[in-house]
């Protein structure tokens, strides 16, 4: 019984998730940009725009996965996130295609990707339609 404690407590401090430098980051943005290009090209179709704390919650919780190779392949849009005016974070994304659904962003020289979740996918689509739902 007097080892239950300290296992528990062990267990509950494994599972406490620190937040990830990219999360530290884009911490405190105040208003999301969300560019959409036309099919093929870099030329923006439509821009979504946000200071809805719940959206922009869920685009750095989206930008922030696994870890992935980026493949060649068009840009679908981009994702601009900002504090005080000021650019935070500038992510291109891809979701159109089904080997290219990723996030990317330069940061130190360097490329960096992140795997889209389907729920990611879905989200964009439905910003890209019209919709504007979070």
């Amino acid at each position: 019984m007097r080892f239950l404690l300290p296992l528990l407590m062990i267990i509950s401090l494994l599972s406490c998730n620190e937040s990830s430098e990219l999360e530290k980051q884009l911490s405190g943005c105040d208003s999301l940009e969300i560019n959409f290009n036309e099919s093929g090209t870099n030329r923006i179709m439509k821009t979504v725009t946000t200071t809805e704390k719940n959206a922009i919650k869920k685009l750095i919780h989206f930008v922030n996965g696994n870890p992935s190779t980026a493949n060649q392949c068009n840009y679908d849009g981009n994702l601009m996130f900002h504090r005080d005016g000021k650019l935070i974070g500038d992510f291109s994304f891809n979701y159109t295609g089904d080997s290219c659904r990723y996030f990317i962003q330069e940061q130190k020289g360097s490329l960096l990707s992140s795997k889209m979740s389907n729920e990611a996918v879905t989200f964009l689509k439905s910003l890209a339609e019209g919709n504007s739902w979070y």
